[in-house]
């Protein structure tokens, strides 16, 4: 059963006036648990579609369906709703809270749902993923990997459904990326999380269970 499905999907904006198509009619089932990665060259759309998946936008036309829920069809704050505790993302540049320590950003998105032991659970996690001595940190203060393992801590401690990553090992150099997907494919496998990513990484992509591609808009397999 798809936890997640992309139905005739468009997406256009303008550029000067003129009409400009990045996804043409995109049709996409996605599995719970299942890994999938998007891959395309710059430009294809990629990042356009996951940000669609993740209910970060909206499409132009079609449907996007996130555990049965029709996202098209909410307001922005409703779909802020819906991805709280369903949906988590990992971006290429981290995208911490520079103000915040590593404990105090993961420990954001379980504020948002008000849980009462926010503190606890930011502190596993990032004791999971190796990061026992870097708790008080700020960003600034941690190297580029740290900072990603902190991102992809602040992703998984809601547990959620479907994990979207863009470029996740982009900003980093080839050992720490390699060390980054095992730890992403791994949380995948404990936690039977469904993973979304998107690379140019087809070596990268290989260890998926599925792969897609997008050229010029279009979603060939």
């Amino acid at each position: 059963m798809a936890i997640i499905s992309a139905q005739a999907v468009e997406k256009r904006v303008f550029a000067l006036t003129q009409p400009i198509d990045i996804l043409k009619g995109v049709d996409l089932d996605v599995n719970e648990g299942e890994t999938l990665a998007i891959l395309g060259a710059s430009g294809s759309g990629k990042t356009t579609l996951l940000s669609l998946l993740a209910g970060l936008d909206t499409p132009t036309q079609g449907e996007i369906i996130l555990q049965g829920i029709k996202l098209a069809r909410l307001t922005e704050d409703e779909r802020a709703t819906v991805r709280l505790g369903r949906v988590g993302f990992v971006f290429q540049n981290f995208d911490l809270l520079p103000q915040l320590t590593a404990i105090e950003n993961v420990m954001l998105p379980l504020e948002l749902q008000a849980k009462p032991d926010a503190r606890q659970m930011a502190t596993d996690i990032l004791h999971e993923l190796g990061l026992k001595e870097r708790l008080k940190h700020y960003p600034r203060q941690l190297s580029g990997g740290e900072q990603q393992r902190v991102a992809i801590a602040r992703a998984f401690v809601t547990q959620p459904k479907v994990l979207f990553a863009d470029e996740p090992t982009g900003c980093l150099d080839t050992k720490t990326g390699e060390k980054i997907m095992a730890l992403l494919f791994d949380l995948n496998a404990k936690h039977q999380t469904t993973l979304i990513f998107v690379t140019h990484d087809s070596g990268l992509a290989q260890r998926c269970q599925r792969r897609v591609m997008l050229v010029d808009g279009k979603l060939t397999t």
